[in-house]
């Protein structure tokens, strides 16, 4: 991945920011994040290294590619900081066990 320039222009007392990457110029991080990557899943995977099933399970919604706070998923990958907190557990049951567990008697 190449180099994010952010650029602040300041002329008297107004303030323009706006990003280059690559050759091109966009108004805001989100406008950025949407030319790198594909959507939210991609950037969960390359940057914080969380697979696309444990985004899901977390409600990170991996397949959104808008990067805004208008979609729930968004909000709650950066309200958990990107963090996973993920646990495995596994039982076995014989047959009967579990058609029994499964109709709930």
């Amino acid at each position: 991945m190449g180099k994010i320039k952010k650029v602040i222009v300041k002329v008297n007392s107004n303030e323009e920011t706006y990003y280059e990457f690559n050759g091109e110029r966009f108004k805001n991080e989100r406008e950025v994040l949407k030319k790198i990557f594909k959507d939210q899943g991609e950037l969960y995977e390359k940057i914080y290294h969380v697979d696309r099933e444990t985004a899901r399970l977390a409600g990170w919604h991996p397949d959104e590619k808008e990067f805004s706070v208008w979609c729930a998923g968004w909000e709650q990958f950066l309200s958990e900081k990107g963090k996973i907190n993920k646990e495995i557990i596994e039982e076995e049951f014989t047959i009967e066990e579990f058609t029994k567990s499964y109709v709930g008697f």
